[in-house]
């Protein structure tokens, strides 16, 4: 099994569980795009969150695995909204920086050139990753997500509204992310409360855990409603609470349009850069002397 949280589970049992409501005499649920567009306006509206700029965050994150072991992590991210690029991340404490201007990706790793040819697409799931649940309910309409239904359902004993979540098997940067997930807007105001990926098990032995996002400490960058702090936990396969998790702290900055180009564009010689593989033609077997 995957040790690192990177996936955690959906239909969560127990006092956080999401349950669905009985269809009688239920409430009609918006559409999706009524949903996200609701709930984006909860968070400060599409409009300003897409003004933002260039934003740049400092995450600072504490992991408690299931056997106990604690481990601990800086990253750095910087995205011009909506996101995920161009976008940039970088891990001081293992020097490596890493970006994609919108063209594809390049990282440089204790100061050489990353000379793999997986790193120009790897390097924007990557930063999905890390930015689509940080960035909800905005990143539901990053290109690719798709709400495919809304639901009514409880959280906790409290209504909500759950949207069904779908991305491409691609959008991530590892297969044990599951591609569906379920987002939870509270039912009267639209304001995040809850985001679920599943349980995943990719076949001979290789399972992740689900996760289960939640956020406080709210605070406002010019007038966009994001989160200072994340909590991870991990679900097992029948969706309870497990004791390996994440808290991740937040701090946000804006950062002046003028640093885009030294953010985001591919610093390494072109030369230097990894080479697609070269196309061969395709194989023709042998023919023999012509017939007749």
């Amino acid at each position: 099994m995957r040790t690192a949280l990177k996936t955690f589970v959906t239909a969560g049992l127990g006092l956080l569980a999401a349950r669905p409501l009985l269809a009688q005499g239920g409430p009609t649920p918006p559409t999706p795009e009524v949903a996200v567009s609701r709930a984006c306006a909860a968070a400060g509206g599409l409009a300003a969150f897409k003004n933002l700029g260039i934003l740049g965050i400092g995450s600072k994150s504490e992991e408690v695995t299931q056997d106990g072991q604690v481990t601990k992590a800086l990253k750095n991210f910087y995205f011009l909204a909506p996101g995920p690029v161009p976008g940039r991340l970088e891990l001081p404490e293992h020097q490596v920086v890493a970006a994609d201007d919108g063209s594809g990706g390049w990282a440089v790793v204790a100061g050489k050139a990353d000379t793999r040819q997986a790193t120009a697409y790897m390097v924007k799931r990557t930063l999905a990753t890390s930015l689509f649940p940080l960035l909800l309910p905005f990143s539901l309409t990053w290109e690719g997500v798709a709400v495919t239904e809304v639901k009514a359902a409880t959280v906790a004993g409290k209504p909500v509204w759950r949207l069904s979540v779908q991305v491409p098997r691609s959008f991530f940067d590892s297969p044990q992310i599951a591609s569906s997930w379920s987002v939870f807007l509270d039912r009267g105001s639209f304001a995040l409360v809850q985001a679920e990926s599943p349980f995943t098990d990719l076949g001979k032995g290789v399972t992740a855990d689900g996760m289960l996002f939640r956020w406080n400490e709210p605070t406002k960058v010019k007038g966009v409603t994001l989160h200072q702090e994340q909590r991870v936990t991990g679900l097992d396969e029948v969706g309870r609470e497990k004791s390996h998790s994440r808290i991740d702290r937040f701090q946000f900055r804006s950062v002046p349009a003028s640093e885009a180009e030294k953010l985001f564009a591919n610093p390494i010689p072109p030369d230097q850069r990894p080479k697609p593989p070269a196309m061969q033609p395709p194989p023709f077997p042998p023919q023999g002397p012509p017939k007749g």
